[in-house]
C-alpha cells in the first residue's frame, strides 16, 4: 500500500484556473506518460483529468516522499510540455501517499470527491483514463489492481446507498436558477461550447423549454453542427457570439478555451443577459458581473449549493465512506498478495527439495528407482509445509509492509 502515490491538484486544494493549467496536452500523450514515468523514477503512471482535477497516480519504489516527488513534477512539467503544463504552488498540490492515496481514489471514483457529491461522470472517466495508461503501457498489476478495487468501491457505493438513484452534476446544481431565468424571458439561449458539458446544458435547456430557440456555438463545425441536429439547436461557429445585433436571455458559457471567451467588452455588447459559466479554466472574466444588465453565475457561486447538497447526503456520505472502508481491507490483501505469489512458488521449491532429500533419505531408496509414489509423497509435505508459514506471512504482510517478505526471502534462500 505504501508505493501507492497521487500528486496533482483538484478544486478542493486548488483554484480552477489552476486545475487547468497542470493538464497534460491532448497531443502524444503516451511519449509524455513514458517520459514522465522515467524522470520520476515511477514503475507505473496514470494520468487522470475531469472538470475539476488534474491527478497523476503512480506506482513507487524509490526514496522520495510524496511531498518530493511534487516538487519533482513541478520541475519536469513545463520542461516535458514547453511550459504548456504547469503545477500551482506546492501549497495548492495534493501529495497524498499508500492508504490516504488509496482512498483519495476510491472517493473520487465513488463521486465522494466531486463538487457535488454523487457525480456519477468521474467514474468512467476513471476507467478512460486505466484504458488509455494501459494502451500506452504506463500502467501494471499494481495500479490495475488499485484502480479495478475503486471502481468495485464506486459499484457498491450505486448499488448500496442512494446517492446515485439522485445523480447530480455541476449543470444540475444550475438547473433551478436556470428554469427560473428561462420562466422570467422568452428569448433565445446561447450554448458555447459543444463538449461534453456543453451538450448537457443544451440537453437540459431542451428538456425544460422544448420550444425554446437554441444557438449552438462550437470552434469546430462537425461536432457542433451533430450536436446541435441531437439537441434540436442551430449552430454557429462559435466567432459569431458576439456579433452585433445577437441577443440572448440565457448564456451558457462551456468550452475548453484557455483564455476567457466573454469579456467585459464582449458582455456590454450582448447584455442584458443571464451567464451561466461552467468552463475550466472559466470562460467569463468575473469583471463581466459589474456590467449593466448582466447577471454571471460561476462554479464558485454553484458551490454554496454543492454544499447544501452535500450537507443533505450526510448518511448516505457516511454509508458510502463506511463501504470505502471494507473495500480498502480487500485492497490490501490483494496487494499482499500480489508481493505473495512470488515469494509462495519459491517457497513451495524449497520445501519440495527439503522434502524429496528428506524422504529419499529415510527411504534409502536407490538412484533411478520408480519415483512415481515418492513424488506424491513429496507434493503432500510440501504443501503440508507451505500452508502455516504462509498463513504467518499474510498477517505480518498486511500489519507490517510487503518488504517483510524480501526479509523472509533472503532468510530462506540462504
Amino acid at each position: 500500500m505504501r508505493r501507492f502515490v497521487v500528486l496533482g491538484c483538484n478544486h478542493s486544494v486548488a483554484e480552477l484556473d489552476q486545475v487547468a493549467g497542470a493538464r497534460l496536452p491532448a497531443e502524444n500523450r503516451p511519449a509524455l506518460f513514458a517520459e514522465l514515468r522515467q524522470r520520476l523514477g515511477a514503475q507505473e503512471l496514470v494520468y487522470l483529468e475531469t472538470c475539476h482535477r488534474t491527478e497523476f497516480y503512480i506506482a513507487y519504489e524509490g526514496e522520495l516522499c510524496s511531498g518530493r516527488l511534487t516538487m519533482a513534477l513541478s520541475t519536469i512539467l513545463p520542461e516535458l510540455t514547453q511550459g504548456r503544463s504547469v503545477l500551482p504552488p506546492v501549497g495548492s498540490c495534493l501529495a497524498l501517499q499508500g492508504d490516504k492515496a488509496a482512498r483519495h481514489l476510491f472517493r473520487v471514483a465513488s463521486g465522494l470527491e466531486a463538487l457535488m457529491v454523487g457525480d456519477n461522470q468521474v467514474l468512467g472517466q476513471a476507467k478512460e483514463a486505466l484504458r488509455t495508461a494501459a494502451e500506452a503501457g504506463a500502467t501494471g498489476p499494481l495500479l490495475q489492481t488499485l484502480f479495478e478495487q475503486a471502481f468495485r468501491a464506486a459499484k457498491r457505493v450505486r448499488t448500496e446507498t442512494s446517492l446515485a438513484r439522485r445523480p447530480v452534476s455541476l449543470i444540475s446544481l444550475a438547473e433551478r436558477q436556470l428554469r427560473e431565468q428561462l420562466a422570467r424571458d422568452g428569448g433565445p439561449v446561447a450554448v458555447l461550447g459543444a463538449g461534453d458539458m456543453g451538450a448537457l446544458a443544451a440537453q437540459l435547456i431542451r428538456k425544460l423549454d422544448p420550444g425554446r430557440d437554441v444557438v449552438l456555438f462550437n470552434r469546430g463545425n462537425e461536432r457542433g453542427e451533430r450536436i446541435a441536429a441531437t439537441v434540436g439547436a442551430r449552430f454557429a461557429p462559435l466567432g459569431d457570439f458576439a456579433a452585433d445585433g445577437n441577443r440572448f436571455s440565457v448564456v451558457v458559457a462551456a468550452t475548453s478555451a484557455p483564455d476567457p471567451v466573454i469579456t467585459p467588452e464582449v458582455a456590454a455588447r450582448i447584455a442584458p443577459a443571464w451567464i451561466l459559466d461552467l468552463g475550466l479554466p472559466p470562460n467569463v472574466e468575473p469583471q463581466c458581473a459589474a456590467v449593466e444588465g448582466v447577471v454571471l453565475v460561476s462554479q464558485s457561486e454553484l458551490a454554496a449549493e454543492a454544499e447544501a447538497n452535500r450537507a443533505a447526503r450526510a448518511d448516505e456520505i457516511a454509508r458510502a465512506e463506511a463501504l470505502i472502508d471494507e473495500q480498502l481491507s480487500e485492497l490490501a490483501y490483494e496487494v499482499v498478495e500480489t508481493y505473495l505469489s512470488p515469494v509462495a512458488r519459491q517457497l513451495v521449491e524449497t520445501f519440495r527439495s527439503v522434502a524429496r532429500t528428506e524422504l529419499e533419505r529415510f527411504c534409502q531408496r536407490p538412484a533411478g528407482a520408480d519415483n512415481g509414489d515418492l513424488d506424491a509423497a513429496v507434493e503432500r509435505l510440501s504443501q503440508r509445509l507451505l500452508r502455516l508459514p504462509m498463513k504467518g506471512l499474510r498477517e505480518v504482510a498486511w500489519l507490517h509492509s510487503p518488504a517483510v517478505l524480501d526479509t523472509f526471502l533472503s532468510a530462506v534462500q540462504r
